[in-house]
C-alpha cells in the first residue's frame, strides 16, 4: 500500500497579530524576571569570589608598599636626610593561586635599590647613622646586605620599616648604598619616589598591568603579558631638610585580574532583553511568512531556552575560560532552538534560519562584550541594521 501523504495544516489565526504581539511583550517582561535572578546568582558567586580571593591574599600578601630610605641621627630622630639620587628597579612576576573553583593574582617581585646620599649632609649627622627603609617586612621572602658607603652591614626588621645602624667615621668619597630584596604581594605595589632625583623603572609578567599615582611613567610598553614602566622625577627644587611630612610622588602599578567571569556574565545579562525580543521578532516573521500558527507556549519555551543560556554560561566560565563557555553555551542554545523550529514548523529551512539569525545575534553580542571604547557604537548599529532588516522585511509579508 502507497504511503498516503498528509496535507499540510491550513495557517489559521487564533488572534490578531495586536493582541499577540501585546502578550509576547508580557512574556518578555517574565523572562527578564527569570534574567534577573540569574544575576543575582552571578552576584552571590562574585561577592563569595571576592571573599575567597581577599582569604588567599591575606595569606600570601596584600599590596607592596616601598618608602625611603632616609637617614637619621638616632631612632626616634624626626629629622631625616633623603638620598640625592634614588634608583629602583622591580622586576615582577605575577600568578594565579586557586582554591576551589575561584583564583587571585599575587606576585613576587625582585627589587633592586641603590642611589647616592650627600656626603656633606652624612657628616653633619655624626658619626654613627640610622637607615630605614619603609616596607612589609613581613612579605619579604629574602633580603641582601645593606652596602651603605665602605661598609656592608645587616638589616634589622621592625614591624613596618626595616633599619640598619652604620659607622660613617671614615667617609669614601661618594656615598653610595645598595640593596636588594624578594618581596611577595598582591593587588598594587607602591613606590614612593625618595630623591632629589629618582629613577624607578617596573618591569616584567602580568595579565593585566596598569599604571597610576602622583604621575604616569614617561615610557611605558605592554605587549601581551609583558610589560615596562619608567618613571623620572626632580625634586631639588623642594624643601629636603627638616621636613617631617614631606610631600613626596608615590607611583603605583596594579596588577588586578581584568574583568573577570562573574563581570562578564552580568555585562552579558545586560542584552538579555535585546536578544529576546529579535529571537521573537524573527519567530514572528516566521510563522507569517511560513503561515504556520505558533502557539504562545511555544514562544515561551524558546524565550525560556534563551534564559538558559545565561545560566549555562555561569556555570561553564567557573570551570573553563569566558570565551570557550560562550562558544559552549551559545552553540547548545542555538542547535536546541532551531531544532526545535524544525520539528515544531517541519520546516528544516526555517530551523537553519532561526539558527543562523541566533548565531549572528550571539556573535554580535560576544564582540560587544569584547569591547570597550566602541560598544555602545557598535550596538547602535547592529540596533539599526536589525530594524531596517526588519522594517524592509515586513514589506515583503503579505495581508493576511
Amino acid at each position: 500500500m502507497d504511503n498516503i501523504q498528509m496535507p499540510p495544516i491550513p495557517f489559521k489565526r487564533n488572534m490578531s497579530y495586536g493582541i499577540k504581539i501585546l502578550i509576547l511583550g508580557l512574556q518578555c517582561g517574565v523572562l527578564m524576571i527569570g534574567a534577573l535572578a540569574i544575576w543575582i546568582i552571578s552576584y552571590s558567586r562574585e561577592e563569595r569570589n571576592k571573599d575567597v580571593t581577599e582569604q588567599i591574599t591575606n595569606e600570601w600578601g596584600k599590596s607592596v608598599s616601598i618608602d625611603g630610605p632616609i637617614v637619621k641621627g638616632n631612632p626616634d630622630s624626626k629629622t631625616f636626610l633623603r638620598p640625592e639620587t634614588f634608583i629602583c628597579k622591580a622586576n615582577v612576576n605575577t600568578k594565579s593561586l586557586h582554591r576551589n573553583i575561584y583564583e587571585a593574582e599575587v606576585f613576587n617581585t625582585h627589587v633592586t635599590i641603590s642611589g647616592t646620599f650627600n656626603k656633606d649632609s652624612i657628616i653633619s649627622i655624626g658619626n654613627t647613622i640610622y637607615l630605614e627603609l619603609g616596607v612589609n617586612t613581613d612579605q619579604i621572602t629574602k633580603i641582601s646586605t645593606l652596602k651603605i658607603g665602605n661598609q656592608t652591614v645587616k638589616w634589622r626588621k621592625s614591624n613596618s620599616f626595616l633599619y640598619a645602624e652604620a659607622d660613617m667615621s671614615d667617609l669614601p668619597p661618594a656615598v653610595d648604598y645598595s640593596t636588594d630584596f624578594e618581596i611577595r604581594g598582591s593587588g598594587a605595589f607602591f613606590i614612593k619616589q625618595i630623591g632629589n632625583k629618582s629613577f624607578v623603572s617596573i618591569s616584567g609578567e602580568a595579565s593585566c598591568p596598569s599604571f597610576s599615582g602622583s604621575n604616569l611613567p614617561n615610557e611605558r610598553s605592554i605587549q601581551g603579558r609583558f610589560f615596562s614602566a619608567k618613571w623620572e622625577t626632580d625634586n631639588t627644587l623642594t624643601k629636603t631638610t627638616d621636613e617631617v611630612q614631606p610631600e613626596y610622588k608615590y607611583i603605583c602599578t596594579n596588577f588586578l585580574v581584568g574583568v573577570d567571569r562573574y563581570q562578564k556574565v552580568a555585562r552579558s545579562l545586560k542584552y538579555a532583553f535585546i536578544i529576546i525580543l529579535l529571537t521573537y521578532i524573527s519567530v514572528l516573521f516566521t510563522e507569517i511568512l511560513m503561515k504556520r500558527n505558533i502557539p504562545l507556549l511555544n514562544y515561551f519555551l524558546i524565550g525560556a531556552a534563551l534564559i538558559i543560556f545565561y545560566t549555562l554560561l555561569l556555570s561553564f566560565s567557573e570551570h573553563i575560560s569566558f570565551g570557550s563557555a560562550y562558544l559552549v553555551a551559545s552553540t547548545m542554545t542555538v542547535l536546541l532552538i532551531s531544532g526545535y523550529m524544525w520539528k515544531m514548523i517541519g520546516s528544516k529551512k526555517a530551523g537553519i534560519i532561526i539558527g543562523t539569525i541566533l548565531t549572528v545575534i550571539y556573535v554580535c553580542c560576544f564582540i560587544l562584550l569584547s569591547l570597550e571604547t566602541y560598544a555602545l557604537l557598535l550596538g547602535s548599529l547592529i540596533l539599526f541594521i536589525s530594524l531596517a532588516t526588519m522594517m524592509y522585511g515586513s514589506i515583503q509579508i503579505k495581508r493576511n
